[in-house]
């Protein structure tokens, strides 16, 4: 009888789990678009898992940690590593562990110390699926058990559901702007990476001009590649237009033949402020748009973009002055839209997933109805 019960358990328990989504065809076979959680900390409430519920996604690039190079410790180190803090909703997910690496890590870095390098990387990851798999499970199982269950019929049901939370975690994305000059280490790196964490598969982010310059950029020694097709200009150029999306530049990357690797696509969620004093770059204004709150108290709109600071003010720690120039530069639906009619024309289906960048509650709740229009164009291409 109590075997039964504990089978009836694990059977019930293990429902709940979904199926690891096949991505290995040119179709995006995703029923929701992903999304990249670029945050230090992953607080994911009820609210966040009930409108990715809602958008039925399924899948998430959640940023694990970045690399840098420490020229104290002559070496690559961790920074700004994931705190978890809530995971509503994560068994219900399949997340692939992504890691931003520094260009100047493998401009500074010997070739001798690579295979080293991606072995501790390799460990951090295993160490932050830990944290992230007892999260998940302390919140979302435990509390749900039958309470005629003993302690060691509720680990027997756990150590079952943690064999399928495997299934969920499959591949390692790297995330590096590599330049012509450490493309050599960084391709290194990819292979170590591979053999140190033989149970995931390893692929890396392209960007535009990667994508385009395949012929001296070279092609990564990984499966597949998302093209993050955004942060088209240069923010710190005041005679850009539009420095995170603009269709024009888009169409000039989009060019060659097919590129030879599976390809996943990425898209912008995100806006700035790039700030101008006297034609000098200040720095960039985050999450700043034309809707935000209150802005129209110290802003006033000039042309196309561009708004000029028409009393001193402060946002956040960045003292303004009058006369400032602020560039409102973002994802807006008339360059999405210009962007899906060249990707549909440029890679047709040749794209396995859609993902967005980045989760944040507000900014995805108030676009919900676009994020998922320009999700179902790029699915029914």
């Amino acid at each position: 009888m109590l075997h039964e019960i504990r089978l009836v358990s694990i059977l019930w328990i293990a429902s709940v789990v979904l199926a690891l989504p096949s991505c290995q065809g040119q179709v995006i076979k995703d029923a929701g678009p992903a999304f990249y959680y670029w945050k230090t900390t992953l607080q994911f409430d009820t609210a966040d898992a009930g409108l990715a519920d809602q958008m039925r996604s399924q899948h998430f690039y959640l940023r694990y940690f970045d690399v840098d190079w420490s020229a104290g410790y002559s070496s690559a180190v961790p920074t700004g590593v994931l705190e978890i803090r809530s995971a509503h909703g994560w068994d219900k997910k399949t997340i692939t562990p992504t890691v931003y690496i520094t260009n100047r890590t493998f401009t500074q870095i010997k070739e001798q110390d690579i295979p080293v390098l991606a072995s501790k990387v390799a460990r951090k990851i295993a160490q932050i699926n830990e944290d992230l798999e007892g999260t998940v499970f302390n919140y979302s199982y435990y509390d749900r058990f039958p309470e005629r269950l003993t302690w060691e019929e509720r680990s027997d049901i756990v150590d079952s559901l943690k064999r399928s939370w495997s299934k969920k975690i499959v591949e390692i994305q790297i995330d590096c702007d590599w330049t012509l000059s450490t493309r050599d280490k960084y391709f290194t790196f990819l292979k170590s990476l591979q053999t140190s964490a033989s149970d995931f598969t390893v692929s890396s982010t392209l960007r535009l001009h990667q994508y385009r310059d395949r012929s001296t950029m070279g092609i990564p020694p990984v499966k597949k590649v998302m093209l993050m097709c955004y942060n088209t200009g240069d923010p710190k150029n005041a005679s850009e237009t539009n420095a995170i999306l603009d269709a024009k530049v888009v169409k000039q990357y989009l060019k060659g033949k097919k590129y030879p690797l599976e390809m996943e696509l990425a898209l912008p969620q995100f806006n700035w402020g790039a700030w101008y004093r006297v034609g000098v770059f200040q720095g960039l204004l985050r999450d700043l748009s034309p809707d935000t709150p209150g802005m129209e108290t110290y802003l006033q709109k000039e042309q196309n973009n561009q708004y000029r600071v028409k009393q001193d003010t402060v946002i956040r720690q960045d003292y303004l002055r009058e006369g400032d120039l602020i560039r409102m530069d973002g994802s807006t639906p008339e360059q999405m839209q210009e962007t899906l009619k060249l990707l549909q024309v440029q890679l047709r289906r040749r794209i396995s997933r859609v993902a967005f960048f980045d989760w944040e509650y507000k900014k995805i709740k108030e676009n919900q109805a676009n994020v998922q229009a320009y999700f179902n164009a790029l699915k029914k291409n």
